[in-house]
């Protein structure tokens, strides 16, 4: 008989590929782990290529909406997310739950430019002089420096470059553009043509609110106004 009987049950002696079993599941399991050590760290980042000639930067770090929400959730205290839109644009339109510190590259102002269509127009923007000294600030408040990754995003991927090109020449060293911005591109054309309904943070459905965070807020950060009491 290959086995005796007993309640019902065959049991048959151990054979050879058994009493390896053991040995080979724990081959397996170094195998398994060796590769996972090989395998070459995780990387965000767009391929310059895929970048509209006038977006790029000298540093060339592009994220999308879902890439710098990746970046950021997963290194939350290694990387400073900065939005750097102005002031009215955050209260009137929202701001990710996601960044670290509002630190407008420009402010909104009273005087008006006529596009070239000579109809239409808009309000000028004016350049941040402190916004350099700002950012730093904020990284040495998040116990950062020049040498820490940070992402910067603006309405729709045109501003974060001007802010990327101010910060590299200040001597930043790691610096990624968020090339759709909060709100999205306008579509080229169809129903919705000029619109903002394109990519973007807030179209792909990543965490934002209307509800500004004290902590996040400019003056924090802006060298020349001492920080607002909680409350002001």
């Amino acid at each position: 008989m290959p086995g005796r009987v007993l309640a019902a049950f065959t049991i048959h002696p151990p054979t050879v590929a058994h009493r390896r079993a053991p040995n080979l599941k724990k081959h397996l399991i170094l195998v398994a782990v060796c590769c996972l050590l090989t395998l070459p760290t995780v990387t965000f980042a767009i391929d310059k290529s895929q970048v509209r000639k006038r977006w790029h930067t000298p540093f060339d770090l592009y994220l999308s909406a879902h890439e710098a929400y990746e970046m950021k959730t997963m290194r939350p205290d290694e990387v400073l997310f900065i939005d750097v839109r102005t002031r009215q644009e955050v209260h009137y339109i929202g701001i990710a739950d996601q960044i670290d510190a509002h630190i407008p590259y420009q402010f909104d102002s009273k005087e008006w430019r006529k596009k070239a269509d000579g109809i239409h127009g808009t309000f000028r923007k004016k350049r941040n002089l402190d916004f350099e000294q700002a950012v730093e600030n904020a990284l040495s408040a998040h116990s950062l420096n020049k040498n820490s990754p940070v992402i910067i995003m603006c309405t729709s991927g045109s501003r974060s470059p001007l802010a990327a090109y101010a910060l590299h020449k200040a001597g930043f060293q790691k610096v990624y553009t968020q090339v759709e911005g909060f709100e999205g591109i306008k579509a080229a054309g169809g129903e919705h043509k000029g619109k903002r309904v394109v990519a973007g943070w807030k179209n792909e459905g990543l965490p934002w609110s209307y509800d500004l965070v004290t902590a996040k807020m400019y003056f924090n950060f802006d060298p020349k106004t001492p920080a607002e009491p909680e409350g002001q």
